[in-house]
């Protein structure tokens, strides 16, 4: 289940770091982090100038529980949520509104029926890129919650959905991309708080059609989940790239993160 708040001074950064320090050419800056490297007594620690962007995005399902733990154990103060909502109106964790197709296993689930745009094969004959498009607001939160997270991918060239899943990038790995946990945004706080993390949830342009919920709502809720789970002010900063959304936060719940009078 992760571990405890009172474990997160205790960073794992893996082999990556020493791997990373011992491929530089040489220099009075290698020869630094190569002795930072040796010294025993030296602890690192989690910092919050270090943002655990879709959670540890290169080695793990992004937006997943996995990783989000992996982020927080590397040593990540801050992870950002970015927030999606579902057909029924819930807060959920996903870099778009649309992106299940690259970010999930939908295609090859029957869930691939309620999909915006089904999947269409890769025309070798007009050279036409295989396409798809599935979006957080097709599915309710259940049926959301019982999709596999996977790396961010597709595969052009495919004729056939499951190959359109593929397409993992060299520098990324499909290791942990056994079936990545999704989660709500109220699950996700209660993750990170759990492990004594800090929040930048980012609000996303959505697909509003037939949800069960006004933009205006979404913009409550996001805050609400934060006071309704105990979460300082001082703890979180909401993001957005619509200044409408910053401009209705401020007014309505300026620092205290407070529901409105």
């Amino acid at each position: 289940s992760g571990m405890h708040s009172h474990l997160l001074g205790r960073v794992e950064l893996g082999p990556r770091v020493e791997y990373l320090v011992n491929d530089m050419a040489s220099s009075p800056l290698k020869t630094k982090l190569m002795s930072c490297l040796a010294d025993d007594m030296l602890q690192m620690t989690p910092s919050d100038k270090s943002i655990g962007h879709r959670g540890a995005c290169m080695q793990f399902p992004e937006h997943t529980a996995e990783s989000y733990r992996a982020a927080l154990v590397q040593g990540a103060g801050i992870v950002e949520c970015d927030v999606a909502v579902t057909k029924d109106g819930e807060l959920v964790c996903r870099h778009s509104q649309c992106d299940l197709h690259t970010t999930t296993n939908i295609l090859a689930t029957a869930l691939a029926s309620k999909c915006s745009t089904p999947f269409t094969p890769y025309n070798s004959a007009t050279g036409a890129d295989a396409t798809a498009t599935c979006c957080t607001s097709d599915l309710t939160s259940a049926e959301f919650k019982s999709l596999c997270g996977k790396m961010d991918a597709s595969n052009a060239k495919a004729t056939t959905a499951v190959e359109y899943l593929g397409g993992t990038a060299a520098w990324r790995t499909d290791l942990y991309a056994t079936c990545g946990t999704l989660v709500s945004h109220a699950e996700s706080i209660d993750l990170i708080k759990m492990h004594g993390g800090k929040f930048t949830p980012e609000l996303k342009t959505y697909t509003q059609g037939s949800l069960s919920i006004a933009y205006d709502q979404v913009r409550a809720k996001l805050i609400q989940e934060y006071v309704h789970a105990g979460v300082p002010a001082a703890q979180v900063w909401p993001q957005s790239f619509n200044m409408p959304d910053i401009e209705y936060w401020i007014p309505n719940y300026g620092s205290t993160l407070r529901p409105p009078a």
